[in-house]
């Protein structure tokens, strides 16, 4: 399998209820990302089957068990965007902490990523505009990225205390977040509905 470069939306479950996947499938529309097909045990499967299934899970606050049927879990789902040759979209429950859960998105590593602190430019600015129209959806707290073998995202909780996101090679926070942090080494984009967009100073684009 390829290295991935993962796009995660970061929700919390104190603002779950019963239609936050229906609302999730309209953003996923809005954004741009057209459904492929279903992946893995859901191949036949709508995008509203497995939003559907996934709304479920997430009121049952589901996580699958150690030796547990992979079937049992949070179906996922494959996008075309952007031309990119594999967009895969998957929720995980109680992460990146208890009490939260993300949404990712999947791109071969190689399609984003050059090496060091170099990303190609015409596959990041598609990715920053997928993300600040994701940002769009409210109940979306912050929007990270990473590479494979990555640390993981940073909860918005450690974010309010002075941690800095996941910015491999942008994330998008908050304006109140935003006006918190110690912002010398990014540089800024506001957009709108409250969002700035952070690309850390090193990152190169070619």
């Amino acid at each position: 399998m390829p290295a991935y470069f993962s796009l995660i939306m970061e929700y919390s479950r104190a603002e779950l209820d019963f239609d936050n996947m229906k609302e999730l499938t309209a953003y996923i529309k809005h954004a741009g990302l057209e459904f492929k097909n279903g992946a893995y045990h859901a191949e036949n499967d709508t995008i509203e089957d497995i939003m559907d299934w996934n709304q479920k899970k997430l009121e049952e606050d589901f996580e699958l068990g150690y030796d547990e049927d992979s079937s049992n879990d949070y179906k996922q789902m494959c996008f075309n965007y952007g031309g990119f040759s594999e967009v895969r979209g998957f929720i995980m429950n109680e992460e990146p902490i208890r009490g939260e859960y993300t949404f990712t998105l999947l791109i071969p590593q190689e399609e984003v990523h050059v090496e060091g602190d170099t990303y190609k430019k015409e596959a990041v600015e598609k990715l920053k505009a997928l993300a600040a129209k994701l940002w769009i959806l409210p109940k979306t707290r912050t929007v990270q990225t990473e590479l494979e073998l990555g640390e993981g995202i940073v909860p918005e909780m450690d974010i309010k205390e002075g941690a800095e996101p996941s910015a491999c090679p942008f994330a998008i926070v908050s304006e109140k977040q935003f006006g918190r942090m110690d912002t010398a080494d990014y540089t800024a984009e506001h957009i709108e509905y409250g969002g700035v967009i952070l690309t850390p100073n090193r990152v190169k684009l070619v």
